[in-house]
């Protein structure tokens, strides 16, 4: 690989960090930054395991556990413990972390398609499909 594609690369993930706005405190124009919206995502409508949680997210346990507090505390999230293992703890989205999860992903769809509106149709092609002309993970 050529060390020039290294600065592109870099540059590139800088545009993206920067359009998406990754390192905002209110992504997607909400009250929370991205860290918290990807964990309501990773929740999901049937709750998660908290170690199920950490380990697809790849989270030292302190930093998820704060977010979910920061989620608890805005009663979006709660935690529970299982009953008949007490170790094992449920993140569960309330009916409020119901709609604003709704309320993300549709804001999530808007950004993409805004990201790929300038595109003509094969510049988007290629996009999509990785510039192999396959489509990645298949």
């Amino acid at each position: 690989m050529p060390d020039t594609a290294i600065p592109q690369v870099r540059s590139f993930n800088r545009l993206v960090t920067q359009r998406v706005g990754a390192l905002d405190d209110g992504y997607l124009a909400r009250d929370r930054p991205l860290g918290e919206a990807r964990v309501l995502w990773e929740i999901g409508g049937d709750g998660c395991e908290v170690r199920v949680l950490r380990s697809r997210l790849g989270l030292d346990s302190g930093y998820l556990s704060r977010l979910l507090r920061s989620l608890e505390a805005t009663q979006l999230v709660s935690v529970d413990r299982n009953e008949s293992d007490g170790r094992v703890r449920t993140a569960r989205l309330t009916t409020a972390g119901l709609a604003e999860r709704e309320l993300l992903d549709r804001r999530s769809d808007e950004l993409a398609r805004s990201l790929l509106e300038p595109l003509d149709g094969p510049r988007r092609e290629r996009w999509r499909a990785g510039g192999r002309g396959d489509r990645p993970g298949r």
